[in-house]
């Protein structure tokens, strides 16, 4: 790191005091004079930063036993797990970098990637590994749906396709529609515009689909701007219990029929489910029952999440 970085000086000395010189937390707090907080934060920042850069010589992914039960329970290609740490930041960071990593194995073998509606999803997709020298053909990314106009208040298919195109230097496709029409009549005339139905016909072409689940709490949904309160309690009613990219679904894995479903322009279940490899990204209490759900029926070939959420997966 050269000394005209922006990286804080401050992070810098938390970490040798850490890694090279062996100190605790409280030694290199009361060395540095904050709190012991304030070290995890700038130690799990200096990770991130690549400041620290830490290399385990061992075979195995990290919690390899809890991903093969997983694997086993589900039917999974393969589960890349992140630990479930104390510091919510920490915990952010080491999720988003299995993300990353589980998004860099799948793209080795992909040509054309269907990207959904996910905050979990984009995050990892800031920590994948530019390609300098992308061999063979660039890669496709291709949104699954349509987004939001406007100032932003959620995370876009079309923005994620476009920043996992430059990052692996691939090429980027655009979705020309939002992602719920203001009607079903709107979105039936939306729908038979051509350059809607290529971009449909082309995500629906893909070998590989990234994506995630949103569950019913509307406080972190990311459609919690873009629904009624009746269409809400028509699908609490209908037995929804999590979506992808607005296709609501039931505890079989059945999609939900809506006022909401028939707005949507994007691939519907049936359609994700015909794309060969689908990694789900995914974690938390509150998306447990929605990714359990999502796994017991078939709609995930593999899975990134924590090791908390494994537990609960495997009880």
């Amino acid at each position: 790191m050269s000394p005209d970085s922006d990286v804080p000086r401050i992070m810098i000395d938390a970490a040798r005091l850490c890694y090279e010189h062996g100190q605790t937390h409280a030694q290199i707090a009361a060395e540095l004079g904050v709190s012991r907080i304030k070290v995890t934060r700038l130690l799990a920042q200096a990770r991130a930063a690549g400041v620290v850069e830490i290399s385990i010589n061992a075979p195995d992914e990290p919690f390899a036993d809890l991903a093969e039960r997983l694997c086993e329970r589900y039917g999974l290609r393969k589960a890349w797990i992140a630990p479930s740490l104390p510091e919510a930041e920490a915990a952010r960071v080491a999720a988003d970098q299995a993300g990353a990593h589980a998004i860099e194995e799948v793209l080795a073998t992909s040509a054309l990637v269907a990207i959904g509606l996910s905050a979990t999803l984009g995050r990892a997709i800031d920590r994948v590994a530019p390609r300098e020298h992308p061999p063979g053909e660039p890669i496709g990314c291709v949104p699954m749906a349509g987004g939001w106009g406007g100032w932003q208040h959620g995370v876009n298919p079309g923005e994620l396709a476009q920043r996992l195109g430059r990052r692996v230097h691939g090429r980027a496709y655009g979705f020309p529609a939002p992602l719920l029409a203001p009607s079903a009549e709107f979105a039936t005339t939306l729908a038979s515009l051509p350059e809607v139905q290529q971009a449909m016909e082309l995500a629906r072409s893909a070998d590989t689909l990234l994506f995630g689940v949103g569950s019913l709490d509307w406080q972190t949904s990311q459609l919690q701007d873009s629904l009624s309160q009746a269409e809400r309690e028509q699908l609490a009613a209908r037995g929804a219990v999590g979506d992808i990219a607005a296709r609501f679904f039931d505890q079989d894995g059945r999609g939900v029929d809506s006022a909401v479903d028939r707005r949507v322009l994007g691939l519907t279940l049936d359609d994700m489910l015909g794309v060969e490899r689908r990694l789900l990204l995914a974690h938390g209490a509150p998306k447990l029952e929605a990714i359990r759900v999502a796994l017991a029926a078939g709609m995930a070939t593999d899975l990134c999440t924590d090791s908390m959420t494994a537990r609960g997966l495997l009880r």
